[in-house]
């Protein structure tokens, strides 16, 4: 009976090592994957979203039922085709606006209290938690929150995020419309929030320049919305509807300036076509995984049947 050879310890370390390699290549191969992966789905980030968010921190002390969930507001929305959720003033703490920018709302209304900062041109939003210094230490100490009052209580104070807050909060807006209803959120002095909402993906941001009362702002964002969502104008027409505060003088204006020919059918059009996108990157990941892994072991099995033969 004809013996098979053994193999020589410097072909079980031939073989070895081979094996080796075949392991560190597909684990390579696999971690490319995911990398394309992650790519591929940043691209998605841009995608406008049809839900949309009435925050209403200044519900508790200027109530208004047209902006709960059954009012004016949430009608307009939801004829648009959003999906629509109301916060009211007490769950609109400093926690709440922490996930932000985690909830993919494509419209952002933000009924809540805004002041510039004394003897600087920043402007904060007001939350409705009070402030303790021993809390969110981190975060004070970072300049992300601050501390705020409103001029009719100044004994009492509560925590104020900053454009810094927005700047760094977790996730990204999807190309968002963001509405500030507050005073002097749009200040030509006090860019910074706009700017902040912006860089984390917000397509525009829309607010007033100075000082505005509560009756005021809650009547004139609604004309603004039936003006962009059901007359379909474009932004820039839709603000130079706005009547001025008759008590301050000020107005609503949008930033950046370039997104005044913004409609609300161009963004429905944007996410159709983004859908489509998006079902050829569906088909084209798995595929582009298969496509690098088949082409990677062809080669190693051309090397070893070079090496071997």
């Amino acid at each position: 009976m004809k013996r098979k050879k053994e193999k020589g310890p410097q072909e079980k370390k031939l073989f070895s090592s081979k094996k080796l390699i075949i392991i560190s290549i597909l684990v390579a191969a696999i971690v490319l994957g995911f990398v394309l992966s992650s790519i591929l789905l940043q691209t998605q980030e841009a995608e406008f979203s049809f839900e949309a968010t009435i925050i209403d921190q200044l519900g508790e002390e200027f109530p208004n039922s047209e902006f709960n969930e059954t009012g004016v507001v949430t009608n307009i929305l939801e004829s648009a085709g959003f999906n629509v959720s109301y916060h009211r003033s007490a769950t609109v703490n400093v926690a709440f606006f922490k996930r932000l920018a985690k909830c993919n709302y494509g419209i952002i209304i933000m009924r809540a209290h805004s002041a510039t900062r004394e003897g600087e041109t920043i402007v904060d939003f007001f939350t409705s938690e009070e402030f303790n210094l021993y809390k969110y230490i981190s975060e004070q100490e970072n300049g992300l929150l601050t501390r705020g009052y409103y001029s009719w209580k100044p004994e009492k104070f509560y925590f104020a995020i900053t454009p810094k807050f927005i700047e760094n909060l977790e996730g990204r807006f999807p190309r968002s419309i963001v509405i500030a209803m507050g005073c002097n959120s749009l200040n030509k002095t006090c860019i910074e929030m706009a700017e902040a909402f912006i860089k984390k993906g917000a397509k525009t941001y829309i607010g007033w320049t100075g000082l505005v009362q509560p009756s005021h702002t809650d009547n004139e964002t609604i004309r603004l919305l039936r003006k962009f969502l059901v007359e379909n104008k474009t932004l820039s027409e839709a603000v130079g509807t706005i009547k001025h505060d008759p008590f301050y003088g000020s107005t609503i204006e949008y930033y950046p300036l370039g997104a005044g020919n913004l409609t609300i059918s161009s963004l429905v059009a944007e996410v159709k076509n983004s859908s489509t996108h998006q079902s050829a990157i569906t088909f084209f990941k798995p595929m582009s995984a298969v496509c690098i892994t088949s082409f990677i072991l062809l080669k190693i099995g051309k090397k070893l049947r070079y090496d071997v033969g």
